[in-house]
């Protein structure tokens, strides 16, 4: 499903749920409506300041504290009213969360390219030639822990996927090509046999991916990055026919990279 899909998706979500809530509070809980639209200004307010970290102990603490009232305060209102007032703003929360992390998905610069890549990847071994001395070459290159900087400040991520976009597409060769295959994973591919992608990659490439900083709240933070590498030849050629078995090879390729933890 496509980044746009799932936002659309989560944002009617967020449109059914309130329109349920009030039609319940209009009908059937009246003394609680100023509340839930209180509910609704404090989780769009708090899912524009907060960070995902925060959010998280937002949602859990606020359920903690509603069920602490419930069971050792005295409450003055009908149980159907508290139990929607303990659960509508967690929910609420986790709902715009959602929605943040998918705005931001779509925002970026940087999109996904897969379908482009598995048409590339197709034409290359379609047009490959035993008789001929080249390869094709599938370089597989993650941002480790990419997921983890997102969560802690979408914006600087956007901009951070943007700078590893820039810098890799200035290593393309003239039968090379870039593809951003969402989750922090670029793949590139080359198709001839006067470049070695590997080693390219772990003597000029990887040192300058590295020299990226990520400019969070707490400072500036190093980041680090996993590859995986394929040369389809005569000799593999109908092992990694597909799209599908080179990806998956490269993936594990990834697992078996370890990297260094500062």
């Amino acid at each position: 499903m496509k980044k746009t899909e799932k936002l659309s998706r989560w944002l009617l979500i967020l449109l059914v749920f309130e329109a349920l809530l009030f039609l319940y509070c209009l009908f059937f809980a009246r003394e609680i409506l100023i509340e839930e639209g209180l509910f609704l200004v404090l989780g769009l307010f708090t899912i524009i300041v907060l960070t995902d970290l925060l959010l998280t102990w937002v949602i859990l603490l606020s359920f903690a504290f509603g069920i602490v009232s419930l069971v050792a305060g005295v409450v003055y209102i009908p149980f159907n009213q508290a139990l929607l007032l303990l659960f509508s703003f967690p929910v609420l929360l986790g709902i715009l969360s959602q929605i943040r992390y998918h705005l931001f998905k779509e925002i970026a610069k940087v999109q996904d390219q897969e379908p482009d890549a598995y048409v590339d990847y197709r034409n290359r071994i379609a047009a490959y030639s035993s008789q001929s001395n080249d390869r094709i070459q599938a370089l597989l290159i993650h941002w480790s822990h990419e997921e983890l900087f997102f969560q802690m400040q979408p914006r600087e991520y956007n901009r951070t996927l943007n700078q590893i976009h820039y810098l890799l597409s200035n290593h393309i060769k003239q039968n090379g090509s870039l593809y951003y295959v969402s989750d922090g994973n670029f793949l590139l591919f080359d198709s001839t046999s006067q470049t070695n992608l590997k080693d390219e990659y772990e003597t000029v490439v990887k040192p300058q991916l590295e020299s990226l900083v990520f400019r969070g709240e707490d400072g500036v933070q190093a980041i680090q990055f996993q590859s995986g590498f394929l040369a389809v030849d005569p000799t593999n050629r109908t092992k990694y026919y597909r799209y599908k078995e080179m990806m998956s090879y490269l993936k594990r390729q990834l697992e078996t990279d370890i990297i260094v933890e500062y």
